[in-house]
């Protein structure tokens, strides 16, 4: 598993703190993961060497352009590498971020970096003004990480759940596995990398 692109397990984690907090939007850094996990059985001493963060689930409401800036971020190499310190995190970098609830189309721009193209939430285009309910961890209210994340109004944490013991519960259901393996951030068709 690599912590600069999307793959399933932090995909599985971001549906999974979507659905925990009953939200439209989930967000993780793909970095809360150490590692991915063999097929079959998964112990909790697995799930515990693979997410060792003691980090809890939140919610928040959170404004379209504070969750656009935190993606947008998410491209470049400065936060997928960002060394974390602190705040529960027990893993080496940050990571991009994974998502669920919403869509990402990405295309190069000049310099041949990807950049984002197009946002939806559900089939509905990302409106900057709107305020949305967001699932995701506690340290980005912290102001660690994403740091536009921790701009959200109305948070709850939820306790003393671990997001661990979310992707345990994810981890059981076949249907959420597979859902997870769907891609949220896509090439806009026509655009091909630089």
């Amino acid at each position: 598993m690599r912590n600069d692109q999307e793959s399933l397990l932090p995909n599985l984690l971001a549906a999974g703190i979507r659905r925990w907090t009953d939200t439209e939007i989930g967000i993780v850094n793909s970095g809360q993961l150490l590692a991915g996990l063999a097929v079959g059985d998964v112990t909790a001493g697995e799930l515990h060497a693979i997410c060792p963060s003691p980090i809890n689930p939140c919610r928040m409401r959170l404004q379209g352009v504070h969750i656009k800036a935190a993606l947008e971020q998410s491209l470049t190499h400065e936060f997928i590498e960002k060394a974390i310190r602190g705040f529960g995190f027990r893993g080496v970098t940050l990571g991009t971020l994974a998502v669920d609830g919403m869509a990402i189309e990405v295309e190069p721009d000049r310099a041949g970096e990807w950049a984002i193209a197009a946002i939806y939430v559900g089939d509905q285009l990302l409106v900057e003004e709107r305020e949305y309910e967001v699932g995701t961890l506690d340290m980005f209210t912290f102001g660690v990480g994403y740091e536009s994340l921790k701009l959200g109004s109305d948070i709850q944490y939820f306790l003393p759940e671990f997001i661990r013991d979310v992707l345990a519960h994810e981890l059981q259901s076949k249907d959420a596995i597979e859902a997870a393996s769907k891609n949220r951030w896509r090439q806009r068709k026509g655009k091909a990398a630089t």
